[in-house]
């Protein structure tokens, strides 16, 4: 079984599910069965992926959905039944029925959105409004039971969420709780499915390195495992690694800023990401490939590559956003360089910086998985 997997170079937003989605297609075109599988994270995933005239944001459900690839969780992911339904229904108007492998998952309730989002501290940290950080802190206080990982006990798990954050109960919260973990268990999870029914294993981190709670940036961090520390050994063994990372240096909620900023034209680039509430405007500057190495030598991924026999893949998405001369942030200053037409020249500007040399470094723009090996 070939294993593949997808990680965020940065703070996120780099391209990670155009990506997933794009060794599906190579998958699928070798007569192979591909799976993807969520390691990290939980609904805060905002991927985009474009199939044949179809968009869809994969939230809940792996990058490969819009290709009729079923998902798979490890107990390590957060399910939000309710952001879940909502996406299943979306995806059904779209001509899709996605399939989730039944498993034990960290479970989201109305009480822990409400919790993280009149949090001081969460809310300075850095949050998607989504719940993540104190379902994290309500499993990490005494509710490590098999029960409390699955959705055929809503009422425990409500009750549980409800007592661990002193906040009443809301009947309509509960009846919207209750009627999502129903209809995921009738709907969406599938018994037929099993792991050796499949060729291709694709792990897809959701967010970037630098936000991993073990290696990133403290405090702006998220309360999961997203690099390879987030793996079992079984798995890292020989896989393929790919490292996602744009053109340009992008943020999106507190914490670190762009050093140089740049306002890219992003009007006509299928670009997503727009300001909200909880994580304020998205933030682009030019890309500063100190901030690759910073996130390579924190997640010591050249000992994960010699221990594991793995292999390195860079992959720059993006290509097609930044015009004129592609710039580098530097101290203060830009490094100008090649014509964006020029990707190898844009490539050798990037690798003279970067602390580490790829095995294979591919390339696309910002529409759909035109993904491409440039070297």
């Amino acid at each position: 079984m070939e294993v593949k997997i997808v990680l965020g170079h940065t703070f996120g937003d780099e391209g990670k599910g155009v990506t997933v989605q794009w060794l599906c297609k190579k998958a699928i075109e070798e007569g192979k069965k591909p799976l993807v599988v969520r390691f990290s994270g939980g609904p805060q995933a905002a991927h985009t992926i474009f199939n044949r005239g179809t968009e869809h944001i994969c939230s809940s459900f792996g990058s490969g959905v819009l290709l009729g690839v079923p998902t798979m969780y490890t107990e390590e992911v957060y399910m939000d039944p309710i952001c879940l339904m909502n996406e299943f229904r979306t995806l059904q108007c779209k001509g899709v029925s996605p399939k989730l492998f039944r498993g034990v998952h960290r479970i989201i309730t109305p009480y822990d959105v409400l919790a993280g989002r009149n949090n001081s501290k969460v809310i300075s940290d850095g949050t998607c409004g989504k719940g993540i950080y104190p379902t994290f802190e309500r499993y990490k206080h005494g509710q490590w039971t098999r029960v409390s990982f699955s959705l055929d006990k809503p009422e425990y798990i409500l009750k549980c969420a409800s007592n661990y954050h002193k906040i009443e109960r809301i009947p309509e919260y509960d009846d919207m709780f209750k009627k999502a973990c129903l209809e995921i268990l009738t709907e969406v999870y599938s018994d037929k499915l099993s792991i050796k029914d499949y060729d291709v294993l694709i792990f897809e981190g959701t967010q970037g390195l630098l936000l991993d709670m073990d290696c990133g940036l403290y405090p702006n961090v998220t309360p999961s495992r997203v690099g390879l520390n987030g793996l079992r050994s079984s798995v890292l063994q020989n896989a393929e690694v790919y490292i996602v990372t744009r053109t340009y240096a992008t943020r999106h909620g507190n914490g670190y800023e762009p050093k140089i900023p740049c306002p890219f034209d992003l009007s006509n680039k299928y670009e997503t990401n727009v300001t909200n509430e909880f994580q304020g405007n998205f933030k682009t500057g030019a890309l500063e490939v100190g901030l690759l190495n910073r996130a390579y030598e924190r997640h010591c991924i050249d000992n994960y590559v010699r221990k594991y026999n793995m292999s390195l893949n860079l992959v720059i998405t993006h290509m097609d956003v930044i015009d004129g001369e592609f710039k580098i942030a530097e101290g203060d200053a830009y490094l100008k360089g090649c014509r964006i037409t020029n990707y190898e020249k844009c490539y050798s500007m990037i690798e003279r910086h970067l602390c580490y040399r790829p095995d294979c470094v591919y390339y696309n723009d910002s529409v759909e998985s035109n993904i491409k090996q440039l070297r």
